[in-house]
C-alpha cells in the first residue's frame, strides 16, 4: 500500500539497487523471497513543477523568511553587539561614572587608579573589540583572553581627550564562550567604556 497517497514512489531492490517498480498507485505488489528487502523512496518533485521566486532587498547578514514556508535564509545578526561597562564584573577598585558628557558610550564608564583593579567579561562570539577613552592623565592595563596574556595597552595620548576608542582588539577565535580580563597596571587612570562582540 502507497502511505504517501497520490506521491510518486519508487521501489529499490537493496541487493542489486536495480528500480523494481515506480508508481503512484495507492496500492501495489511485489515477488518476494526469502532474504528479499526492498526499500520504497519517495521521488523528488520535479524541478519543473516549482514556481520561482526572486528574493530582493538589500546585502545584509538578517534571517529572511521565505513566504509560504518555515525556511529561512542567511543569519540572525547580533541585535547589539556593543556591551556597556555597565555589564562586566568588577572587583571592589572600580568606580563607576555617568553623565561625563564626552561621548563615551551610553555616556558612561568605570575607572581604576588601584594597581591590579579586575574588570572582566565573558561572552559567546568569535571576536571581542574594548573601547576606551584615551587622555594624558591615563595609564596602561593588560588584556588577558580566556587566561591567556594578550597585550599591555597604552591609555595615554597627549592632546585632546579621545573617546570610544579601539584600544584593543581579537578576531578569529573559535565560536564559543570567551573571556576578557582587563588589568589596570598603574596608578593612573585605568578605563573601561565598552566592549564591541563579534558573533
Amino acid at each position: 500500500m502507497n502511505p504517501w497517497g497520490s506521491q510518486q514512489l519508487r521501489v529499490r531492490d537493496v541487493s542489486s539497487g536495480a528500480t523494481v517498480l515506480t508508481t503512484s498507485a495507492a496500492e501495489f505488489d511485489l515477488p518476494t523471497s526469502a532474504g528479499k528487502v526492498y526499500v520504497v523512496e519517495r521521488t523528488a518533485k520535479p524541478l519543473s513543477t516549482y514556481t520561482p521566486v526572486r528574493l530582493t532587498g538589500s546585502a545584509n547578514e538578517g534571517e529572511k523568511t521565505l513566504g509560504g514556508t518555515t525556511s529561512t535564509l542567511g543569519m540572525a545578526r547580533t541585535p547589539n553587539p556593543m556591551v556597556n561597562n555597565t555589564q562586566l564584573t568588577y572587583d571592589s577598585n572600580w568606580h563607576a561614572t555617568s553623565g561625563r558628557g564626552y561621548g563615551d558610550y551610553n555616556d558612561d564608564t568605570h575607572h581604576s587608579t588601584t594597581l591590579n583593579a579586575v574588570a572582566q567579561y565573558t561572552f559567546t562570539g568569535t571576536g571581542v573589540a574594548y573601547l576606551s577613552e584615551r587622555n594624558g592623565d591615563m595609564g596602561t592595563v593588560d588584556v588577558y583572553l580566556d587566561n591567556v596574556f594578550q597585550a599591555t595597552v597604552d591609555l595615554r595620548v597627549s592632546g585632546a581627550r579621545q573617546v570610544q576608542q579601539t584600544v584593543w582588539q581579537r578576531t578569529g577565535l573559535p565560536q564559543g564562550t570567551h573571556t576578557i580580563r582587563i588589568v589596570n597596571r598603574s596608578t593612573s587612570v585605568g578605563m573601561v567604556d565598552a566592549l564591541r562582540i563579534t558573533p
